[in-house]
């Protein structure tokens, strides 16, 4: 851990240090003793000052934790322990300042460079433990550091810093806002027509009925009551559910010269999508594909998780939008691959071209009119009628 020292003279000591001169130039012209004495004495507060600092920082150290994650809409809370390792002196008045900015921006967060923590003490061999709190409103990667511990005791004429190289980064997911009914009814309507048909086999879940035994059956499967009742051997038969799946395509457009609206609109969309698919993860045994069409472009498919959705989410909160004039090929290809089947939502920040969509589709040789496809335009009001975003919060605090 590197260590950086500084020492700066307040105000406070500045004004200080001119009467204490003042005191002592004035004794030497005048060859007074006793204006002497007095202005050593006044020096010896100023001394100490200049010495005590450095000597306790020497053997303070600071640890930071962040939380393992972060959504925009959730409280930050950080913990800091400030230990002193000295076996005699203690700490006084320690504060800890922690600079926090979110990355590839030259601006701090709202305003805020840093976050101060004060402690009025820390004893010998005592680990002091504090947190300060506040909200990141915005999605992103966000750098926290350097440390920067310092103190102005005894008197407050002298601040002595020590700066420590402690940066960490932490990865902010986007927001969750809430899904109307209407976007349940279009969802249950949607998937009606792809409702796959429910088949009976053999390592299934549900408690079907009973069949007499084959070979390859396991003993676990049998029946003892009805097969002593028969006389032969009858096992349970069982019924195999399959969930739909659920194909995600956005497109995340933005102007090269965008206005306020424009990064609004990028915002819900990231949004929408990450609501949706928390959502889907709740219920496992959907799979779910996400087509990504970014300045970083994404195609990620799997299972409904836990796992999944933190990936997904780790992944939206790094999305930046693009700014091709065209509707993405990468969209109208990704659509083509889908299973016919497959429900599918196209989100976009603007509205859709159809023509290069069903043009595109149309190079696989895919009808776009067999496609369960819905579609939401974020730049219209279109999207207010399924989907509720939750308000942004302030900054660090």
């Amino acid at each position: 851990m590197a260590r950086q020292t500084q020492i700066r003279i307040c105000r406070e000591g500045l004004y200080y240090s001119i009467v204490v001169l003042a005191v002592l130039i004035g004794a030497v012209s005048r060859q007074l003793n006793l204006l002497m004495l007095l202005g050593s004495a006044l020096a010896g507060p100023l001394l100490f000052s200049f010495v005590y600092g450095r000597f306790i920082l020497r053997r303070l150290s600071v640890e930071r934790k962040l939380p393992s994650e972060l959504r925009a809409d959730q409280r930050l809370i950080v913990d800091l322990n400030v230990k002193n390792s000295r076996r005699w002196a203690v700490a006084w008045m320690v504060e800890v300042e922690d600079a926090v900015a979110r990355e590839g921006e030259p601006t701090v967060v709202d305003g805020r460079a840093s976050v101060q923590v004060f402690l009025p003490q820390v004893g010998v061999r005592e680990t002091r433990h504090t947190t300060y709190e506040g909200f990141l409103p915005r999605r992103g990667r966000y750098r926290f550091g350097p440390l920067r511990v310092s103190t102005r005791f005894p008197l407050g004429l002298v601040r002595h810093s020590v700066v420590l190289d402690t940066s960490e980064m932490l990865l902010v997911h986007p927001r969750l806002g809430e899904l109307t009914h209407d976007w349940a009814r279009e969802l249950r309507e949607n998937a009606g027509g792809s409702q796959r048909m429910q088949r009976r086999g053999l390592l299934e879940t549900d408690f079907y009925g009973l069949r007499d035994w084959r070979a390859g059956d396991s003993r676990h499967w049998i029946h003892w009551r009805t097969s002593a009742r028969r006389g032969t051997l009858v096992v349970r038969q069982f019924e195999q559910r399959r969930s739909e799946d659920l194909a995600l395509l956005v497109d995340l457009w933005q102007p090269s010269e965008p206005s306020e609206h424009h990064f609004e609109n990028v915002e819900r969309a990231i949004t929408f999508v990450a609501t949706v698919i928390a959502q889907a993860c709740r219920k496992p045994g959907h799979n779910l594909i996400l087509s990504l069409a970014a300045h970083e472009p994404l195609h990620r498919s799997g299972s409904a998780s836990p796992l999944f959705f933190r990936d997904q989410m780790d992944a939206l909160a790094m999305a930046a939008p693009h700014h091709e004039t065209s509707f993405p090929p990468a969209l109208g290809h990704a659509l083509a691959l889908l299973p016919p089947s497959t429900p599918t939502l196209i989100v976009s920040t603007r509205p859709i071209d159809w023509e290069a969509l069903r043009r595109l589709a149309a190079q696989r040789n895919v009808p776009l009119a067999e496609r369960l496809v819905q579609s939401v335009n974020v730049a219209s009001d279109e999207l207010d009628r399924y989907f509720r975003a939750g308000s942004p919060r302030s900054s660090v605090s």
